[in-house]
């Protein structure tokens, strides 16, 4: 036999000693217990109260994609109840700005500049050169004319002549030529660095877009995020309630009865905690109290 069905049959057969409540109290007294019992027993169903955690955001997961997509990962794949990550794909491991990279690569080394000369610099060096064979042969005609006039042609004075005028046309050429050629160097070189900068600012500011583009929908993902944890909550906070109430009531039940029960007149009565009954009826109320907390 149940322990309330003990307390029951001697609260009803009256074997209780002095200071039992009144008689008309008994049925209030059964009730709180049969409904304490029930609630005991019903099976003990967690599920509605424990802590649920929101499905990571899509805008999250879009979030993530971007940034293993810049950094030269695969497909992620996704747990299709919690969302969370659970692999990434193996991918082609050339990140977003690499192709910037290499470009910037191929602006550097010695003969990076040769991509960068420019044809109308070989136009102009081909018709400087041009010139200067034109004005090498008139100086070679007019030292023949004077030669002629003083009758020393074929002589070896002309040949003198001709020798250090070759002489001064070579230095002289050979100046204007390299000097055309050391500024068209110049030019490619500094293109070819100005490129090497322009292909890495280039990387740097596509990572710059893809980072901040991730960065904005992990914002707004966190966002649609958090507002989904709070309706979890909230159920759950719901379903709390919802399973504390017939605990409150229980608890609110056994004090107005210990409460209307001490106050009954009948002479020198003991506290109403020395009462069998009602004793076990406070211990269901500090049990429904305990689990209020759970």
């Amino acid at each position: 036999m149940s322990i309330m069905n003990v307390i029951r049959k001697n609260y009803q057969a009256g074997t209780y000693a002095p200071g039992t409540p009144a008689e008309f109290l008994k049925p209030f007294g059964e009730t709180i217990a049969d409904f304490t019992v029930s609630e005991l027993q019903q099976p003990l169903d967690i599920s509605a109260i424990s802590p649920k955690i929101s499905k990571m955001s899509p805008l999250i997961q879009e979030a993530l994609k971007k940034q293993a997509s810049a950094a030269g990962l695969g497909d992620i794949q996704f747990d299709p109840q919690t969302g969370e990550v659970i692999g990434v794909g193996a991918g082609t491991g050339i990140a977003s700005y690499q192709p910037y990279l290499e470009a910037a690569k191929a602006s550097t080394g010695p003969d990076a500049y040769k991509a960068y000369m420019s044809p109308y610099q070989t136009e102009v060096l081909d018709a400087t050169e041009r010139l200067l064979a034109e004005q090498r042969a008139a100086g070679e005609g007019q030292i023949a004319e004077s030669a002629i006039a003083s009758g020393a042609f074929g002589g070896g004075r002309e040949g003198v002549q001709r020798a250090e005028y070759q002489r001064q046309r070579d230095i002289y050429d050979a100046g204007i030529m390299s000097k055309l050629r050391q500024e068209g160097l110049q030019q490619a070189q500094q293109q070819a660095q100005q490129n090497l900068l322009n292909q890495l600012n280039l990387g740097k500011t596509q990572t710059g877009f893809e980072t901040g583009t991730a960065g904005s929908l992990a914002a707004a993902g966190t966002a649609a995020q958090t507002y989904s944890q709070s309706i979890l909550d909230a159920i759950r906070e719901q379903n709390l309630l919802g399973q504390q109430f017939p605990l409150s009531k229980i608890g609110s039940a056994a004090n107005i009865f210990a409460n209307v029960a001490g106050g009954v007149p009948g002479g020198a009565q003991p506290p109403i905690v020395t009462n069998p009954a009602l004793a076990g009826v406070q211990g269901f109320a500090g049990l429904a109290s305990l689990l209020r907390g759970f």
